[in-house]
C-alpha cells in the first residue's frame, strides 16, 4: 500500500485529498444516530454503515479512519455485521482512490478475508491504499483491526472503474 518513491505526487493532489476528505464527512454528516432505529428507513445506505467514523488521515492515494462500532451494526451475537464492515471498506477504499483522481469509482471486483469478530463497542482501524493505478481501472486494498489490539478482523481488496477519461497514473 505504498506510492511509488521514484514518481512525483500527481498534480492537485492536496485539493483531491481535500475532495476526499469531504466527501467522507459528508457521509458520515448523512449518518443516523449511532443507535437509531430509523437508520435503517436511509435513502442512502453507506451512511448507515459509517456513523461516526474518524478520518485520521488522508493522503495521496492512503486513508486511515478509525470506527467504534454501534449496535445497530451487529448482529444476533453482537458481532459487527460482515455486510456493514464491507460497505465501510468500500467507502473508504473509494476516498484512497479520489485522494489521487479526484472522483469516485465504481466497484468491479471485490473480495474480503475475514479472520476475526469486532464486537460492540470495540474501536477499529480501517487503512486504505492504492495497489496498482491502470488510468481507469485501480487497485485497492482496506485492512481493518481492532485499534487495541492490532488483531485482524479483515482484508478487503477491489478493483474499481471509471467511466471518465482515463488519467496518467502516478504511483
Amino acid at each position: 500500500m505504498s506510492q511509488n518513491a521514484n514518481q512525483p505526487p500527481p498534480p492537485n493532489s492536496e485539493s483531491h485529498e481535500a475532495t476526499a476528505r469531504k466527501w467522507l464527512e459528508n457521509m458520515v454528516a448523512k449518518s443516523p444516530a449511532f443507535e437509531s432505529t430509523e437508520a435503517w428507513n436511509c435513502t442512502q445506505f453507506d451512511p448507515v454503515a459509517i456513523p461516526g467514523l474518524r478520518i485520521s488521515s488522508i493522503a495521496a492515494g492512503r486513508v486511515l479512519c478509525s470506527f467504534r462500532v454501534p449496535t445497530s451494526l451487529a448482529d444476533g451475537e453482537g458481532n459487527w455485521h460482515s455486510g456493514a464492515i464491507a460497505t465501510l471498506m468500500d467507502d473508504v477504499c473509494a476516498a484512497a482512490i479520489m485522494s489521487i483522481v479526484g472522483v469516485i469509482k465504481i466497484s468491479v471486483d471485490f473480495s474480503i478475508s475475514f479472520f476475526s469478530h469486532a464486537r460492540i463497542n470495540e474501536e477499529v482501524e480501517i487503512e486504505a491504499g492504492i495497489l496498482d493505478d491502470q488510468g481507469r481501472l485501480t487497485a485497492v486494498e482496506a485492512v481493518v483491526r481492532i485499534k487495541e489490539t492490532g488483531r485482524l478482523v479483515a482484508i478487503g481488496r477491489q478493483w474499481m472503474s471509471s467511466l471518465r477519461s482515463a488519467h496518467r497514473s502516478y504511483l
